[in-house]
């Protein structure tokens, strides 16, 4: 890096401490912040993970895009293709983290005393079915985009 990088970068990095000091005393911030955490319970939890592990991923998939994409082979056009990849996978991580979620939180109804088939079940099971069809619907949104990916490194 050079210096002038070196800089901004540093200014980049004292920029985000400060965000994070003034929303640290933001009271509003404060108050949404502590429900969220008092929001997590078992019965969320995968949704949870599968919601930080997407955006981990989202986040590094696409510094990594812009790495190759930009900085090396200087492709705009590759670099939205990889972009749109990478938000369709990152879609489907988290579609399958709410539908795993939703069988989760299926099973725990089922395992309860006292349940009935009524409605409640079936707006479970609908909810489950119809997170499964959204994320095969993203799967093939995501090999479509990586057999373009393909053809286009061919050509």
């Amino acid at each position: 890096m050079t210096g002038w990088q070196w800089f901004w970068t540093l200014i980049g990095y004292i920029v985000f401490i400060i965000v994070l000091i003034f929303l640290y005393f933001y009271e509003p911030f404060e108050v949404l912040f502590t429900q969220v955490i008092n929001g997590i319970s078992f019965s969320n939890f995968i949704f949870w993970v599968s919601a930080i592990t997407g955006i981990v991923g989202f986040v590094v998939y696409h510094w990594h895009a812009y790495r190759v994409h930009i900085v090396q082979q200087a492709s705009v056009e590759s670099m939205v293709l990889s972009s749109l990849r990478g938000s369709t996978f990152t879609a489907i991580v988290l579609s399958a983290g709410a539908t795993l979620q939703a069988v989760q939180m299926l099973t725990v109804y089922l395992l309860e005393r006292g349940y009935s088939l009524h409605s409640e079940f079936g707006e479970r099971l609908a909810a489950m079915a119809s997170l499964a069809i959204l994320t095969g619907i993203f799967y093939i949104i995501y090999w479509l985009l990586s057999y373009i990916g393909a053809g286009q490194q061919t050509a």
